[in-house]
């Protein structure tokens, strides 16, 4: 006979009643727990994977903006930088997009 075991016969059924309704809250809060624990899980893993996502497009920007960094040394090395009107705006535009990723990320 497992020592642990209870012989229900010695019990009043007050008792017995008792036991089991604290067994059940037990079991209710144990089942709880488990689905937020789920739950919490399922949420970091939609967060790792945004945080992934958030570092690729660091890294694309900051591999852009090293490229346009070594492109305005190297114009500068030339003489100056001798654009079209719009090329000009289009760098304008680009460096502007940068700077508002830059600042999300910040």
């Amino acid at each position: 006979m497992d020592p642990q075991a209870v012989d229900e016969s010695t019990l009043p059924a007050g008792d017995l009643r008792s036991v089991e309704g604290n067994f059940k809250a037990l079991w209710e809060s144990a089942r709880r727990a488990s689905e937020v624990i789920v739950g919490l899980r399922q949420e970091r893993q939609a967060l790792q994977a945004l945080v992934a996502r958030l570092e690729r497009e660091l890294q694309q920007i900051r591999s852009e903006s090293i490229q346009l960094r070594k492109q305005t040394a190297e114009h500068l090395q030339e003489g100056g930088i001798d654009f079209a009107g719009g090329e000009r705006d289009l760098l304008a535009a680009k460096v502007k997009e940068l700077i508002a990723k830059l600042d999300a990320y910040l």
